[in-house]
């Protein structure tokens, strides 16, 4: 059944913009990749990934109120060369004034942006109201593409993220793992003034062999003071897997400072938490649906780790802008991160060590911009493993538009 969703679904976009073509935009994106990644050691081994995506599009009215959109992605890798299509964005929006309402292949992000972020497909109901915005919503994931989302909940589903795809095995090597997900979120932006509130109850639900289920109840908070804005938001989470029910725990706080220039500056403190697992395992280790990658060098999940980061953004000028980070990684136990540097049974620092990164973003044209990056990741600033080499990692990225 898998294998034939994806040419199903391509059929019945064509066949819904064909009533109203001369109405449609159309569009089409080009994203050039190119990840050098490089451990400062006689040992180390340069690992490089140019890799692009093709991103057709269009969009078409089909009644007052409602419009159709579909995209599709040609995804293309170098080593080894492989070219994999993909149905992105897909979806029919009805605009009833009071409500939205949106079916097929969406956009999602949980409130506090660390549960859930990608694209998934269902049904969603976004209701306007003088008190605040109520969304509900229910999607599932078995039909994307395994490395949209990336879907990493066991060992058994982060094992599939490093299988090729096998067109001989399409539906077992393309697909993401099976899960259901549901959430319920409310937010208001101005609650007794300047207090902006969000908060959301979110389920997951395993489809597949090995289940794992979690549920997870969020709220977050942000109010500015003069020139500065606070954030605060946690999450508690409920995990049910081998028989057995753990709470794990996840907050994140935020600072930030917007300088008095003309051209948009900003300085922000910021940390985040995720329970680890305690030594009696009455806690377990904070586990959000997708990977949402924390830092810019060895990209964590944010599952048993804590992080401090300080940055700078602002723009230099109309069509340049920067971001200049300082990140430090803290484990909260001594078994769940998995990231560089590799740790062994042997070490018992919880200190991981610091990255600091910089990126230079330019507006060439209204539909050209390039995104350059370059970072260091500093394992001796810690205790986990002051041995291991520096990594340098550097990232460019192109996109170019034509609408």
């Amino acid at each position: 059944m898998k294998k034939y969703f994806t040419s199903l679904a391509l059929i019945a976009a064509f066949f819904f913009c064909s009533l109203s073509l001369n109405a449609a935009d159309f569009g089409l994106v080009y994203n050039q990749k190119v990840d050098v990644t490089v451990p400062v050691s006689d040992l180390g081994e340069t690992n490089s990934d140019i890799s692009g995506v093709l991103f057709p599009w269009f969009s078409v009215p089909l009644a007052e109120g409602s419009v159709f959109y579909f995209s599709a992605a040609v995804n293309y890798d170098t080593d080894p060369f492989e070219i994999i299509p993909e149905l992105t964005r897909t979806d029919l929006t009805f605009n009833l004034g009071y409500a939205n309402i949106s079916f097929g292949r969406m956009f999602y992000t949980d409130s506090l942006g660390i549960i859930a972020d990608g694209l998934f497909d269902g049904a969603r109901v976004s209701i306007i109201t003088g008190n605040g915005n109520i969304r509900f919503g229910a999607w599932y994931t078995g039909y994307l593409y395994k490395k949209r989302n990336e879907i990493t909940m066991t060992p058994k589903e982060l094992h599939s993220m490093y299988v090729k795809v096998d067109y001989s095995d399409f539906a077992d090597t393309y697909f993401a793992p099976p899960r259901t997900l549901a959430a319920i979120e409310y937010d208001h932006p101005s609650v007794g003034g300047n207090l902006s509130l969000k908060t959301s109850i979110i389920g997951q639900f395993d489809s597949g062999d090995d289940k794992l289920n979690s549920q997870y109840f969020s709220v977050g908070v942000s109010f500015p003071v003069n020139s500065f804005i606070f954030d605060i938001g946690g999450c508690f989470e409920l995990i049910e897997y081998n028989n057995k029910t753990s709470p794990a725990f996840a907050a994140d706080i935020g600072l930030t400072y917007i300088l008095p220039t003309k051209l948009e500056k900003q300085i922000k403190l910021s940390g985040r938490y995720s329970s680890g697992v305690s030594e009696d395992e009455s806690v377990g280790a904070f586990l959000p649906l997708t990977t949402i990658p924390q830092g810019d060098v060895i990209d964590a999940k944010l599952s048993g780790l804590s992080l401090l980061s300080l940055d700078f953004i602002g723009r230099l000028s109309k069509p340049l802008s920067t971001n200049v980070s300082f990140t430090y990684f803290i484990r909260n136990d001594l078994g769940t991160y998995s990231y560089y540097p590799v740790l062994g049974t042997n070490s018992d620092g919880h200190f991981v060590g610091a990255e600091l990164f910089g990126r230079l973003v330019w507006n060439i044209t209204s539909g050209a911009r390039m995104n350059f990056g370059t970072g260091v990741f500093l394992p001796k600033l810690g205790n986990a493993a002051p041995d291991a080499s520096m990594l340098w990692r550097t990232k460019l990225n192109l996109i170019l538009s034509i609408y």
